[in-house]
């Protein structure tokens, strides 16, 4: 493949700096399990108070795992940007703004060593304690990281095994994730990369692999995008890191790919690595693939980030790469890393945002006194002893996920008739049949019903035998552009499988 289609650098820059508070004793409690050796090297052990054990990571639930959600820090690399850019640049504020309303994930790198790196961790665990959402990390320091390229850069092994127990250490006892190295195991298909890198990756990527585990903390491998690498050899690279003993996988860190269709590449991933969980970046997808993965023009922010609970293996969809930092000095960009206006302005033009996420569940009761009220009003919520009227389980809110659709075939196989197949689900229902609409040159001439029977789809999916379609049209002779769209049933909007141009007999 060509590089262009595959992989964004994703150097960042430091993070912030806050003050530390106490969660000393729930580090020390969990501290022991830090202790790891990287060749000679073994690396600083909290001293501990006793003896705790970590918890399975790959057995927690999604909603254990993220809490109220990821954690969203008021000191963002936005709401710097934000601020520094009020007086020159409005514009450019307002975007830092609306950006630095959600959560992005927290970059760890060669930049954040020693005290600033204790800082930096603290003061995101500090934050997430409060409001009881979850911090999400990236280590991005790996020898040798992104092979030459924009981003180049990293430790040298030993280093990086102790940068890296340093960062379990503050971790242990702590809820968090970490996002493990970005374009590690997908870059080994690139050219740039030494043929022998992967040996070493898979040594270096077990190791901490390792160390998150020990730690109890949930730890994601990089398993590139659905345009990079095949799902059979994404997973052998996988299980050569560690994955198994690890929360799972990343996709689509820093690109563009729409996220059904990475949803689609992950569940084959998954199913070929033991059932491992996964998230997804969704940060600067809302667009889809914009021909390049630097800087892509016309970009759009994607779904907010959530945690998600549709019956597959995805854990949540985050935005790790941080939007409005540049990929490097392409498309007139800055520095990689780099706060770059005009590009985070165009993000939040072209934003698709889906639904909004469900607000986390109140553990406090209600502040209004309802026993104060002869009758209950319209304001203040009761008791669930005092409703009068329990409605019926309510279905889980839509994840913000898009119907799954994939076209296998547009023929012309006899005069003036067009016949399309295909299969498309939407995890949000999988009872029900996805109506497919059937374009052609823009103008909708069916919709057909997905119920066919597709026992390969289900022996892929897991989600069910009944979710084929296939129809045939009239269309009148000639070079034809046909798409086709599915309509999601949840709220997670609709899906293109794009178009294709059929010459009509």
């Amino acid at each position: 493949m060509r590089r262009a289609e595959r992989r964004p650098p994703v150097r960042r820059s430091t993070v912030e700096h806050r003050t530390a508070v106490a969660h000393a004793a729930l580090r020390r409690a969990a501290g022991a399990v830090v202790a790891l050796t990287a060749g000679a090297l073994v690396v600083g052990v909290l001293t501990p108070t006793t003896a705790v054990a970590a918890p399975d990571v790959r057995t927690l639930t999604a909603a254990q795992l993220y809490g109220a959600g990821p954690y969203r820090s008021d000191t963002s690399e936005a709401a710097r940007a934000a601020t520094a850019l009020a007086a020159t640049d409005p514009a450019g504020a307002a975007a830092a703004r609306t950006i630095a309303q959600y959560p992005v994930a927290t970059w760890l790198g060669d930049w954040t060593t020693g005290t600033t790196l204790t800082r930096t961790i603290d003061a995101a665990l500090a934050g997430a304690a409060k409001d009881g959402t979850t911090p999400v990390f990236v280590t991005y320091a790996i020898p040798h990281r992104d092979c030459g390229g924009y981003s180049a850069g990293g430790f040298d092994e030993t280093t990086y095994a102790a940068w890296v127990d340093q960062i379990a250490s503050r971790l242990a006892g702590h809820r968090a994730a970490v996002i493990v190295e970005p374009d590690s195991l997908a870059m080994l298909s690139n050219s740039a990369c030494d043929a022998t890198l992967g040996q070493q990756r898979s040594r270096i990527l077990s190791r901490e692999v390792d160390a998150f585990a020990a730690a109890g903390v949930a730890a994601y491998l990089d398993a590139g995008n659905s345009n990079w690498v095949p799902p059979a050899v994404m997973a052998a690279r996988l299980d050569a890191a560690g994955v198994r003993k690890a929360r799972g996988f990343f996709t689509n860190v820093a690109n563009y790919y729409p996220t059904d269709r990475e949803q689609t590449y992950a569940e084959r991933v998954s199913a070929a690595t033991g059932g491992s969980h996964y998230v997804i970046d969704t940060s600067r997808n809302g667009q889809g693939w914009r021909g390049t993965w630097c800087n892509g023009p016309g970009a759009g922010l994607g779904t907010t980030p959530r945690v998600v609970a549709d019956g597959s293996h995805l854990d949540a969809l985050l935005w790790v790469k941080t939007p409005g930092a540049s990929d490097g000095t392409c498309g007139g960009g800055p520095a990689a890393g780099k706060w770059w206006s005009a590009f985070a302005q165009a993000l939040v033009a072209n934003a698709r945002l889906g639904t909004p996420a469900p607000a986390p569940k109140a553990s406090a009761t209600p502040s209004a006194k309802v026993t104060a009220a002869p009758k209950p009003t319209a304001t203040p919520t009761p008791k669930p002893a005092v409703t009068p009227k329990p409605t019926a389980t309510p279905r889980p809110a839509a994840p913000g996920v898009r119907p799954t659709v994939h076209r296998d075939q547009a023929v012309s196989a006899s005069a003036r008739r067009l016949t399309v197949r295909g299969w498309a689900f939407d995890r949000d229902d999988l009872r029900r049949a996805v109506s497919v609409r059937v374009l052609v040159d823009g103008r909708t001439v069916t919709t057909v019903a997905a119920a066919g029977s597709r026992p390969d789809v289900d022996r892929a999916y897991g989600v069910g035998a009944t979710h084929g379609f296939h129809t045939t049209v009239s269309a009148a002779s000639g070079k034809r552009k046909v798409c086709l769209t599915a309509v999601g049933i949840g709220a997670g909007g609709d899906t293109s499988t794009g178009c294709v141009v059929v010459t009509v007999r």
